[in-house]
């Protein structure tokens, strides 16, 4: 079964449901371009539900990950723009407003995973990076903490 995937809002959460495998191909980049469009649209707070999810292979995580990143990227707490780390791996001051303050643009979460998933995530120490919750409202509920 390839992957579907459906949007939807709750609580000022932005949930994107998906069922079938994540794995290479085409369906996959729609993943990639709904993560892209909601931080296009300013949704901060993201929330990934696997609830009908039935198997990640190693692009589907490697997916995930890149949704993170996109996600939680480094941003200027002062103005919003995004910053980088130069050459030595340092972070630089802000181009726009010379702040050394930082802060991650925003929140992903994943939700429902199931067996596979959640040993996938485990063997892979990635459960250690992700925020990862066994219910939608358990995961809705964290974003406001």
């Amino acid at each position: 079964m390839d992957l579907k995937l459906a949007r939807r809002e709750t609580d000022g959460v932005s949930i994107i449901d998906l069922s079938g495998k994540i794995t290479a191909g085409d369906s996959i980049a729609a993943f990639r371009d709904a993560v892209r469009d909601e931080v296009a649209k300013g949704n901060s707070r993201i929330l990934i539900n696997l609830k009908d999810v039935t198997y990640v292979d190693s692009s589907g995580l490697g997916e995930l990950v890149l949704a993170l990143g996109t996600v939680t990227q480094t941003v200027c707490s002062s103005c919003g723009a995004s910053l980088f780390k130069d050459d030595d791996g340092q972070w630089e001051p802000c181009a726009q407003c010379s702040s050394n303050e930082r802060k991650p643009w925003g929140q992903l979460k994943l939700s429902n995973p199931g067996r596979q998933i959640t040993d996938l995530l485990h063997f892979t120490k990635l459960n250690s990076v992700f925020d990862v919750r066994d219910s939608e409202s358990d995961a809705i509920a964290s974003f406001i903490e």
